[in-house]
């Protein structure tokens, strides 16, 4: 299984897909004339200034925040990991380059989403890549629409919402109690450090917290991401610069690195190829530019016109890659820190903080967690939005969907950390194709509607 999953993912994330959500990226750029990179003042206005309908069931904020609990995740901390080990240090140019033509995508995405939405049966706006494809393109890409939500549940159940998040806590919980029995010289635990037992109680405790937001819905889940997305963000970052703070004299080397691996990746042993790979991939799977989930969260806000939120949504790829992989990339160089995966981050965390090893690895064990379970409570509304597409929203569906939803969370520690991950990139492409084409099909509708704003501030 996981060679035929290895298979499809080097099948989908070739070339064609790369060039697919760069070019598009770009040429939206060059279309609206930099509209998204000169907006951006106003857009970060729009976040923390927010104009809206008081007592909003989705304010505008709290769909980002809610976009933002399912991107800022894994992702982040052991995707960006993976990435330079894969590519070198150059991955993290070309991850950033993911990103400013992702602003783009947001953009397009956040405007689509609100343009092109329905009411549900609980009275909210919905809407995403499965309204918009059909609603703007018509009849005739109907079945363009339902793949994306075929490939949008998928994801939800089988790759970023579970697997991934609770694999990767695993592992940090794993090495974590490693340095806790072999460090400190304390009685081994009953379990082991490599028994899946550990893996599993963190997979029961996820399910179970989550379960009480996965019958909630979007309104739900947005007014807690509201709360606690600054939060967790926020004590990320501080952690990063204070690491980098110490580590100051290292960072022209590392940015030199940077830009040599760039220009010279066979110097650095990591091929063109696989850095472009390694970066853009790992960029994506981050900030989920391109993919089709954010728009699920952007239509379900009040107050906002399709411009406003477009703005506002193509923030989430400052706040997740721009800063947060880019902080997270330069901590792992500054401090030397090797190998993949959230091994490397919580290396890089135990060099960098003054901190005890066993007080640095339960931090990033904490973060980490809290990063997991946002991003699983966001992926249910992802998830349950596709499949309410396919089904027409019957609850008895959405019922037996969650509950394997939350199944799947308690379980996820038994598989492979190599399979889910590789799982989880063959859904995003999967869902890329679809989204990205119907923005391209609707690129001119998205430029019309950009003018008419821009006349009418004028």
């Amino acid at each position: 299984m996981e060679k035929l999953l290895q298979n499809l993912e080097q099948a989908i994330w070739g070339w064609p897909l790369l060039a697919l959500l760069l070019g598009t990226g770009l040429f939206l750029l060059l279309r609206l004339r930099f509209f998204p990179i000169r907006m951006l003042p106003t857009a970060m206005k729009l976040v923390f200034h927010p104009k809206g309908i008081k007592q909003a069931r989705v304010s505008a904020f709290g769909a980002l925040c809610t976009a933002l609990s399912a991107t800022v995740g894994t992702g982040n901390m052991v995707g960006v990991a993976t990435a330079l080990s894969l590519g070198g240090p150059g991955a993290l140019f070309w991850m950033e380059l993911s990103a400013i033509t992702g602003l783009s995508l947001k953009y397009a995405e956040g405007l689509l989403a609100v343009l092109y939405r329905r009411r549900n049966a609980e009275g909210l706006w919905a809407g995403g890549p499965s309204a918009y494809i059909p609603l703007g393109l018509g009849g005739k890409y109907r079945m363009l629409g339902k793949a994306f939500s075929v490939f949008g549940a998928m994801a939800g159940l089988c790759g970023v919402g579970t697997f991934v998040q609770v694999g990767s806590v695993t592992a940090c919980l794993t090495g974590l109690l490693f340095e806790f029995t072999h460090r400190l010289q304390v009685v081994q635990l009953p379990w082991g450090t490599t028994s899946p037992v550990a893996g599993i109680v963190v997979g029961l405790l996820l399910a179970v917290l989550a379960f009480r937001f996965l019958f909630g819905g979007m309104e739900r889940v947005s007014r807690f991401s509201a709360r606690i997305v600054p939060l967790m963000c926020g004590l990320y970052l501080l952690c990063c610069i204070w690491i980098l703070f110490r580590f100051r004299a290292e960072l022209p080397a590392v940015i030199h690195s940077i830009f040599t691996s760039v220009l010279h990746p066979s110097d650095i042993g990591a091929g063109f190829s696989g850095a472009v790979v390694a970066g853009v991939s790992r960029g994506v799977f981050s900030n989920e530019a391109g993919l089709g989930t954010a728009p699920i969260a952007a239509a379900s806000a009040e107050g906002v016109s399709p411009v406003e939120q477009g703005l506002i949504s193509m923030t989430a790829t400052i706040f997740d890659t721009i800063m947060i992989c880019t902080l997270t990339g330069l901590v792992i160089l500054v401090t030397g820190s090797t190998g993949a995966g959230v091994g490397a981050t919580m290396l890089a965390f135990a060099r960098g903080l003054p901190l005890p090893t066993l007080a640095a690895k339960t931090i990033v064990f904490l973060l980490l967690s809290m990063f997991a379970f946002t991003t699983v409570i966001g992926w249910s509304c992802y998830g349950t939005a596709c499949l309410d597409d396919l089904t027409g929203g019957v609850p008895a569906i959405r019922r037996v969907y969650l509950t394997l939803y939350a199944l799947t969370v308690a379980l996820a520690p038994l598989c492979s950390v190599q399979g889910i991950w590789t799982a989880a990139n063959v859904c995003n492409g999967l869902m890329a194709v679809p989204n990205v084409t119907a923005i391209l099909l609707l690129s001119n509708r998205i430029a019309e509607t950009t003018r008419s704003f821009l006349d009418f501030r004028k």
